[in-house]
């Protein structure tokens, strides 16, 4: 991918953030000072760069998670935990609580969203089986903590509540897997 493209999804994510679904493609020039003809060479249209903007979120969200996997500092209990809740280090600052506006103006980006949300469980579901194994964790079917998961991110994501709590989308995310997670561990001394 190249560096323009690169910028200029970083600066829908810049927009999003001070306005939410408001932002035009001429507040996204003046951030990069270019010309909108520029942006427009490079994706034809708003829809095209929104699915683009969310493929690069999720590609730098595989990658961050690569890093935690391989991270032999932390235990198998911990690499759950940070797996599902990653956030690159760039994407941090993103108002995630704004999502929910997608829904209505770009359903279909909103959908690609939520079905990035429910795929690439791989690496996380290989983690749980072995915790279980391991004895760390309930034995449960992974579908089932999945759709724990999966519904509490989806509607942190589909509703303006969010908002209204005070909390960040990713201090949410951190208490939701600490209630998930506290949910799961096995207390010492019960049979798996």
């Amino acid at each position: 991918m190249n560096e323009i493209k690169k910028k200029i999804m970083d600066a829908v994510i810049s927009q999003f953030n001070i306005k939410g679904m408001k932002f035009t493609m001429d507040d996204i020039s003046k951030e990069l000072h270019i010309s909108k003809k520029t942006i427009y060479k490079e994706f034809n249209d708003k829809d095209e760069l929104f699915f683009a903007t969310v493929d690069y979120g999720f590609s730098a969200i595989k990658e961050k998670e690569a890093e935690i996997v391989a991270d032999d500092s932390l235990e198998l209990l911990e690499k759950i935990e940070k797996l599902i809740v990653c956030l690159p280090d760039n994407y941090k600052n993103i108002d995630f609580r704004r999502v929910y506006q997608l829904r209505e103006k770009f359903p279909d980006v909103y959908k690609k969203i939520a079905e990035r949300v429910e795929s690439d469980w791989g690496e996380t579901e290989r983690l749980l089986e072995q915790a279980m194994d391991e004895g760390l964790i309930k034995r449960m079917p992974i579908a089932f903590i999945k759709l724990i998961i999966e519904g509490a991110i989806e509607k942190f994501l589909s509703s303006k509540e969010l908002s209204n709590t005070g909390y960040s989308y990713e201090e949410s995310l951190n208490e939701m897997i600490n209630i998930v997670m506290n949910g799961l561990i096995l207390p010492q001394g019960e049979d798996k």
